[in-house]
Formats: C-alpha cells, sequence, structure tokens
C-alpha cells in the first residue's frame, strides 16, 4: 500500500512539474495578458487559462473588482461553468432605492402605494466575470483584461431578440456608501429632512440623483449582438440618467467612450446601423412607462420620418458586474456629435437647448435662443407679414410637426414646460441644415401620455395655454391650416390603426417574454398580465384617439367644415408612392386607403414614381383627370376618391 502511495505522489508531483514547465514555456511566447478563451457564450464548462509575459505574476477577481496584487493569484486553470447556482450578491442590496422603505413612503407619501420592489428568492441568472492584470519584476501593472462567460445559456428565456450588454465595474463604484452611483448613500442620510420628506419616495435626494463629470464612473463593457456576437469590447465611462426615474429600479445608464479609458473616442461599432458611432449612449429602463416600456420606442419608430429628430431604440438585456440586471432600450444622446451626423453640420457649429438651458454651445449662443423665443411669443402674427418672417427664423413644419405628436398623444404633465428641445446651427445662411434655423427634437414621452384615462384631453387647448411660442403661432391663420393638415396627416397616417396594430404586435411578441423575466427580477412576479394590459391601453388610446383630436381642432381653432372622407387607390404599390400633404400614405399590404380631412382647407396629393416606373396619373371614377404629379383638392363633394396610376418605364 505504501509503494502504492509513492507511486502515485511522485506521479502527481510529476504531473505538476510538467504543468509548471508547459505553463512557463507558454508564457515565453506572450508580450500581453492573454485569456485562452473569448468572452461569449458557450454550452458546456470549460477551463480559462490566462497567460503573461515571462516573469510576471497574474491576479485575478470574479467579482467585477478591479485586480491588483492584493487579488487571487492565479496558479491553475479557472473553471467556467454556468454562474447562475451562484449565491446572489448585488441584487440581495435594498439601499439602491427608497423604493424599499415601505414604512417610510406610508408615513410622508400615504396616498402612494410603495413600488412593490422584491428581492430576489431564488438564483438570478449571472455571468462568470474575470478580471485579471499581471506584476512584472519591479511591481508595475498592467491594463486590467476582462472576460464574460455566458454558460448554458441557450435554454434561459427572457432573451430571443435581444442585444446583451455587460457591464463591469468595481463595486465600489456602484454601491460605496460616499461615491457609489446606484446607492442612497450619505447624500440620502445628510439631506433628508422635513422638506425632503415632502416629495414623493422615488424624488428623496440619493447617490443616484447626483450628476455630472464627478460622479462618473470607470467601467469596461462587452456588447453581443441578437446572434451572440462579441461586437464592442471596450473601457468606458457610467453614469445614471434621468430625472424623477433616477429613484425607481432598475434605473437608466449613460455610457460614455472617451480617450481616458480607451483609445477610441467612440464606440466603434454601428450600434443602431445608422452609420453613426456615437461618442454616449444610454440604456433606457423606460422612465414613468415601467409597466410596458413601450413609449419612447413607439412613437418614435411611428413619427421618425417627420421634420424632427427622434432616437433609434435597440432592445438590450443588462448584466451588471455578472448579474442579470433587467431589460433596456439603448439610445442615442442628443447632443452636438449626434446633431452633426444626423443632419450633415459642423458639430463644432451646433447650439442646442434642453429644457430652456444651453446643453450645447455658449452664453452668446443662448442670447440666440432667447432673442427667438421672446420674438415668436411677443409678435403679432395675425398679420401675414410677420408669418411668413418668422418661417425664415424657425423652420416651421418641424416646429408644426413637434407639437402635432405631442399633443395628439396627449402628453402633459412636464410638457410644454419641460422636456422640450431644439437646435440650430450658430451660422446661418447655408444650405440644408446649415441655415440657422431652430429645429425641433423629440424625447421623454413616457409619462403622462398614451392612455386610455387620457384619451378626451384636450391637449392643445392646455398647450396653448402653458406655451406662449405654440399661442402666439396659432394667431395665425396660415400657422392653423397647416397644423390642422398636419395634425389629420398624422392622425391617418402614422397613428392609424392598422400602423398601431402591426407595431403592438410585434412590440409584444419581442417583449413578453423578457419582460416576465425583468419583473420577476425586480418585483418578485413575471406581471405577465399588467404588461398586456400596459400595451393594451397604449393601443386602446391611439385607435381612438382621432376623433377627440378633430373635435379639439374644430372648437379650438374655430373650424366651420366638417370631416370629408378621402380614398386615394394605387394601382401598384410597388411601383410608386403617394403623399398626402406632409405624410406618405401607408397602403401596407392594401392598394386602398382611406383618411378624413376638414372641409376648410384643401389636399394636396402627390404621387412619386419608384426606379423603372413613370406616374402616369390621376384618375376619377375611371377617367384621367391629371397627369401632373401633384394635385389640389377642394372639397365641393363629402367624399373623395382618386386613383394613382404608375407603369412601368425603361
Amino acid at each position: 500500500m505504501r509503494n502504492r502511495r509513492t507511486v502515485l505522489a511522485c506521479l502527481t508531483a510529476l504531473c505538476a512539474l510538467l504543468f509548471v514547465l508547459l505553463f512557463l514555456e507558454d508564457r515565453e511566447e506572450y508580450t500581453e495578458l492573454v485569456f485562452s478563451v473569448e468572452s461569449g457564450f458557450y454550452e458546456e464548462p470549460f477551463t480559462l487559462v490566462l497567460s503573461a509575459p515571462v516573469g510576471t505574476e497574474i491576479y485575478y477577481t470574479l467579482d467585477g473588482s478591479e485586480p491588483d496584487e492584493h487579488a487571487m493569484k492565479y496558479t491553475e486553470p479557472i473553471l467556467i461553468e454556468d454562474a447562475t447556482k451562484n449565491d446572489n450578491r448585488y441584487s440581495l442590496r435594498t439601499d439602491v432605492t427608497t423604493g424599499y422603505m415601505s414604512e417610510l413612503i406610508g408615513v410622508h407619501n400615504p396616498d402612494l402605494q410603495p413600488p412593490g420592489y422584491v428581492l430576489p428568492d431564488y438564483p438570478i441568472d449571472k455571468c462568470t466575470v474575470v478580471r485579471a492584470v499581471y506584476v512584472d519584476e519591479e511591481g508595475a501593472l498592467s491594463e486590467i483584461k476582462t472576460g464574460n462567460y455566458f454558460v448554458g445559456f441557450d435554454e434561459k428565456k427572457g432573451y430571443d431578440g435581444f442585444n446583451i450588454i455587460s457591464v463591469v465595474t468595481d463595486p465600489d463604484n456602484l454601491f460605496d456608501y460616499d461615491t457609489g452611483i446606484y446607492v442612497l448613500g450619505r447624500t440620502h442620510d445628510e439631506t433628508f429632512d422635513e422638506a425632503m420628506s415632502q416629495r414623493h419616495w422615488w424624488q428623496w435626494n440619493a447617490n443616484y440623483h447626483q450628476r455630472g463629470h464627478e460622479w462618473e464612473r470607470a467601467a469596461n463593457i462587452q456588447i453581443f449582438n441578437a446572434e451572440r456576437e462579441l461586437i464592442v469590447s471596450q473601457n468606458c465611462g457610467i453614469r445614471i440618467q434621468g430625472g424623477g426615474s433616477r429613484g425607481r429600479l432598475p434605473r437608466s445608464m449613460s455610457l460614455y467612450a472617451r480617450e481616458k479609458y480607451d483609445a477610441n473616442g467612440r464606440f466603434y461599432t454601428d450600434l443602431f446601423g445608422t452609420g453613426y458611432r456615437a461618442d454616449t449612449v444610454t440604456l433606457f429602463a423606460g422612465g414613468d412607462d415601467y409597466s410596458a416600456k413601450l413609449r419612447d420606442k413607439l412613437v418614435s419608430e411611428l413619427v421618425k420620418d417627420r421634420n424632427f429628430a427622434v432616437m433609434n431604440y435597440e432592445p438590450y438585456v443588462m448584466f451588471l458586474d455578472g448579474e442579470y440586471w433587467g431589460i433596456y432600450w439603448m439610445t442615442e444622446k442628443y447632443d452636438s456629435v449626434f446633431l452633426g451626423h444626423r443632419y450633415d453640420v459642423e458639430k463644432d457649429d451646433v447650439i442646442m437647448i434642453k429644457n430652456g438651458q444651453i446643453a450645447e454651445g455658449t452664453e452668446e449662443d443662448f442670447a440666440l435662443y432667447l432673442e427667438m423665443r421672446d420674438y415668436i411669443a411677443g409678435t403679432d402674427f395675425s398679420v401675414p407679414g410677420n408669418y411668413e418672417e418668422a418661417c425664415g427664423v424657425i423652420d416651421m413644419q418641424s416646429f408644426i410637426d413637434y407639437y402635432a405628436v405631442e399633443i395628439y398623444i396627449a402628453r402633459g404633465g412636464d410638457w410644454p414646460t419641460g422636456n422640450f428641445a431644439l437646435w440650430r446651427t450658430r451660422r446661418d445662411g447655408g444650405d440644408g441644415y446649415r441655415d440657422g434655423k431652430w429645429r425641433w427634437m423629440l424625447y421623454d414621452v413616457n409619462s403622462m401620455s398614451l392612455s386610455e384615462s387620457i384619451i378626451q384631453m384636450d391637449t392643445l387647448s392646455n398647450t396653448r395655454a402653458l406655451d406662449y411660442m405654440f399661442d402666439s403661432l396659432c394667431r395665425s391663420g396660415e400657422f392653423r391650416k397647416q397644423f390642422t393638415l398636419t395634425l389629420m396627416d398624422l392622425a391617418n397616417t402614422c397613428f392609424s390603426t392598422e400602423s398601431i396594430e402591426a407595431y403592438i404586435g410585434n412590440a409584444v411578441g419581442l417583449m413578453a417574454e423578457p419582460m416576465k423575466a425583468h419583473n420577476q427580477r425586480f418585483f418578485g412576479s413575471e406581471k405577465e398580465e399588467e404588461f398586456l394590459n400596459a400595451a393594451a391601453d397604449i393601443q386602446i388610446f391611439l385607435e381612438n384617439r382621432k376623433p377627440y383630436i378633430a373635435r379639439y381642432l374644430k372648437e379650438d381653432f374655430g373650424l366651420t367644415g366638417s370631416l370629408a372622407q378621402v380614398e386615394i387607390e394605387i394601382n401598384d404599390a410597388d411601383a410608386g408612392s403617394v403623399t398626402v400633404n406632409t405624410a406618405k400614405i401607408p397602403f401596407l399590404d392594401k392598394t386602398v386607403w382611406h383618411g378624413e380631412y376638414f372641409t376648410d382647407y384643401p389636399i394636396v396629393l402627390t404621387a412619386q414614381a419608384e426606379a423603372g416606373y413613370r406616374f402616369a396619373g390621376w384618375e376619377k371614377n375611371g377617367e384621367l383627370i391629371s397627369e401632373e404629379e401633384s394635385i389640389v383638392i377642394d372639397f365641393e363633394e363629402e367624399e373623395i376618391s382618386r386613383r394613382a396610376v404608375f407603369e412601368e418605364w425603361n
């Protein structure tokens, strides 16, 4: 027996010696820290080998913290398996929102129900985060290398169709009492007084309500697309983003690509399929729309062709220091870089105003905004010449489009006095968007909008009462005409029942399973019915809003005509398109479209042929009435019917 043990001991020692020799030999080939397996998704467990230059020692962490010579020393390969079975760590913290303070909410906000946040009592999904450095003979540390490993995710639910982002940062950056950006922290304890207690619980002060560069923290992000390919791996800065929604869970987070974190001053991948390589993006948690998370993306998608800026939205699941942290929309951030790319202008020539404050530019630039605002609000636009002059100062269709959308969706509460943005180029007189005119930007439509409970709201009258610029322009007959036509264009096209049904159906199909996983994580219940009801609430509003909009246009603008039915037919939807006033008609899978317009104003129909075709003319009752691409129709009859005819053209 003793001989057998001796032999086994010798074999074990020999194997260990061989491993060390192979390990050292292997390390001689490297000039940097190398992981034997790339970050990604794997079906089976595996061992991860870390290699570095000869004469160095490797140290690593598995909790997201930054490794140094005091971390775990690497002596053997690391077993990588499904980390979900590991104990929950960061997700068990209750100091991440005042929403957990049910008793305090009951005392100071007795009319409000606590949000119902629940700590997960099951092992939430996790990935293995490996962060490593090597230390050379002089004690100098290498740059940190980070790997994210998702094992066994093929069978997990709630990820189909979503990109995945792993945000890794030293836990102190998030949860430290003094400096953590995700916790109540010292800020809450030292500022919660009688005045603060009178606010809503999500507005109570905390570390996560702090703003600016001093509350930005270094992080590493890795992004995997819906096909689970690694498309981004770089260091960046992170900040908490939003207004009152900072107090809720989960909260939005902005990511900043800066040269001080990474040689790339941009996120080097086209994250939105637009050719735009952003320097700042936001993981948007939905704001006040936490039950559906649909409103901002929905409106932006439906009106993306209108004459104002909208953001793109891509679906994401976030892992924070290795733990599942819910679903988000990744969006662009409005800044000079975004506007420069979107409108082909010099970013250094951009002036941007947000919520009445300068966001891009100087105090001299802000004076241009104040001058424009005071001019529009203080001018008598019942004088026709004044309106024409105003059209040289602002892009009037941009203004009209923006206000028409906000009014249609019954946006209220903190709009129009807040949550508005506009921009222009500093220099004027240039071509295209370099003309120095003010143009508008849509964002944050997730609170007090698109709900059956406010479907009858006269947002047109409310906006006139609250917004002096809008009310002043409404005194112009030409403005009222264009606004009426535009609002009905939106009602008949972007917000048509067909468009809404298609969008809501696709959105629910994409988000139903991920929302169940998200709600289980933060509320302890899948809340499937609540999500479906929230989506249905939006759909009911949009499918039934038009009659109220028509009524308020008639009452508030003093229209004397009636609504007339308009039928437009196209002989071949692949051969061309038809625009009514300002909107392209969505024929979808049909060749006939119906709309309604007030007889007070004529409408304009414009046909445009696709390549390989030509426009042959307009028909009425089977007879050719015009070969002009654009025709004006006065409502001399209660029902209008026209047919656009296209034909092949070599």
